[in-house]
């Protein structure tokens, strides 16, 4: 975790619009009239209202060079998209897009409506060049101007949207989604989680002028194919058909194929020399961050670390850990409890106690001003009434520095007894991290190293690779086999050593 938050905006703050009917305006592509789930003045609100929520949840990647990269690439896109186009009507053309690097090792893109490109760290690690990143950029401005969502939400008859770029947190986290939307509500975050995801023909779409601009753009667009065939990679070595962040894309496979197709179009029509930009982007992302980050938290058998800020509490045997950039969540095995690790706002324990009880109307059966680890503390238990029953809770807050983290713990009044022994030890073993193995944890980075010998790729991997990942992960980020013979010389990614 990495942002401060409120004991109870668990959830990703999103904003929600009401919908009266439907707005038409025009189309960026054909000037007509479209039909659209809201105008383009509640996108651009709901944009920028929604992207606070994703910064919030996922984090920003710390790098001002490699986030202005990108930054200045999607700028760069933009001039050649039909948003900005003379032709484009009045109301789209002066739109302000932001673009923005999250630290999340995901492979995954997305946009939010209103001008917002995300591109996540995790993705950079999977391409190998210029050209596929400003594919994947003009894919998603694509999204953006084609007002992809809005057209979803009229699609679904919505009266109110909430725009997540994933799951509803908590749904991921216990399985169990009256739970999950239990906790949500008693946030006071009302929202209805829309079913976002985009039919084929928007996804086609989008690739077809995400090619265009990177070729318009100087670009050999033609080079995307490559990351597309990774990410059927991917799939296959998840066991999955496709990654479920692409359920409603087109089959890779397919994307493998028309993608050079839609290329050769352009790049003839751009009458230049198309750049590649292999050099360029892996000098750009040499050192990058891969997998999780442990300086933001990370679990040790049954402990749970965080190097920044200095912390640290046992996780019940059995019990699920999740750890999202602001919040820590955990569940009992069985999938009925769910406890939520985050820092509040109030400046002391009861005074967090207290703003909860009031948000709540928690009928209280325990109160108590107490000290945990040497640490001032405040711990109250109680229920609380919700459309789907009595919720117990238990909520534990605790001074560490400057800041009180909040431990909430609930479920239904039938199971939480049997698991409130454990929300309570949680919350008891926090205490300040003294383990200076574990206070100088380093990340893994990616290497990007010259081949010191021609050999096959599988020859020149180091023995020992970061926790969590193979041989044959390094071979899908390097968009090659294990088998490919590497000449000497030529620039790979290599897991970088880790320091302490």
């Amino acid at each position: 975790m990495r942002f401060q938050l409120t004991v109870l905006s668990i959830a990703i703050s999103t904003a929600s619009l009401f919908l009266g009917g439907c707005a038409t305006e025009p189309s960026l592509y054909t000037g007509k009239t479209g039909y659209y789930g809201y105008t383009w003045e509640q996108e651009l609100k709901l944009g920028k209202q929604s992207d606070k929520g994703i910064v919030q949840q996922m984090g920003l990647y710390q790098d001002d060079q490699l986030a202005t990269y990108i930054r200045d690439m999607g700028n760069q896109l933009l001039e050649y998209s039909a948003i900005k186009s003379e032709t484009a009507p009045e109301i789209y053309r002066d739109t302000e897009f932001t673009f923005r690097l999250l630290d999340s090792p995901v492979v995954n893109a997305f946009a939010l409506p209103g001008g917002y490109v995300y591109v996540t760290r995790g993705l950079l690690a999977h391409l190998e060049n210029e050209a596929q990143l400003a594919v994947v950029i003009g894919h998603e401005i694509t999204h953006v101007e084609a007002r992809h969502a809005s057209k979803q939400a009229l699609a679904h008859q919505l009266g109110q949207i909430g725009l997540l770029a994933g799951a509803l947190i908590g749904e991921q986290v216990a399985e169990n989604k009256q739970l999950a939307r239990d906790m949500v509500n008693l946030g006071g975050d009302l929202f209805q989680l829309a079913s976002l995801k985009y039919g084929r023909d928007a996804e086609r779409e989008s690739d077809a002028h995400g090619v265009k601009y990177a070729a318009l753009a100087g670009y050999s667009a033609a080079e995307g194919a490559a990351f597309f065939r990774s990410l059927d990679r991917i799939s296959d070595k998840s066991g999955q058909s496709i990654p479920s962040w692409m359920s409603s894309h087109p089959d890779p496979g397919e994307r493998e194929k028309t993608i050079p197709q839609l290329a050769a179009q352009w790049e003839s029509t751009a009458n230049r020399n198309v750049a590649v930009g292999r050099e360029r982007f892996l000098e750009k992302i040499d050192g990058l961050i891969v997998g999780e980050n442990p300086r933001n938290g990370y679990t040790d058998k049954n402990r749970f670390y965080h190097p920044n800020l200095k912390f640290q509490f046992d996780k019940p045997q059995g019990w699920r850990l999740q750890n999202e950039s602001g919040a820590v969540y955990l569940t009992d095995p069985n999938k009925t409890t769910m406890l939520a690790f985050t820092i509040a706002q109030e400046s002391s324990p009861l005074d967090a106690a207290r703003n909860l009880q009031n948000k709540l109307s928690l009928q209280t059966t325990y109160a108590q001003d107490t000290r945990i680890n040497g640490l001032p503390a405040y711990s109250i238990e109680g229920s609380v009434a919700t459309e789907s029953g009595s919720l117990s809770l238990h909520a534990s807050f605790i001074q560490f520095g400057k800041n009180v983290f909040t431990f909430l713990g609930y479920g239904n009044s039938t199971t939480f007894p049997n698991n409130i022994r454990n929300v309570r030890s949680v919350a008891n073993s926090f205490q300040e991290l003294a383990n200076q193995q574990a206070l100088n944890v380093q990340p893994y980075r990616i290497s990007i190293e010259p081949a010191k010998r021609s050999a096959p790729f599988r020859d020149l991997l180091p023995s020992r690779l970061p926790p969590g990942t193979d041989a044959q992960d390094w071979a899908i980020m390097n968009q090659i086999d294990l088998g490919t013979h590497i000449e000497r010389g030529r620039l790979i990614k290599l897991p970088a050593e880790r320091r302490y």
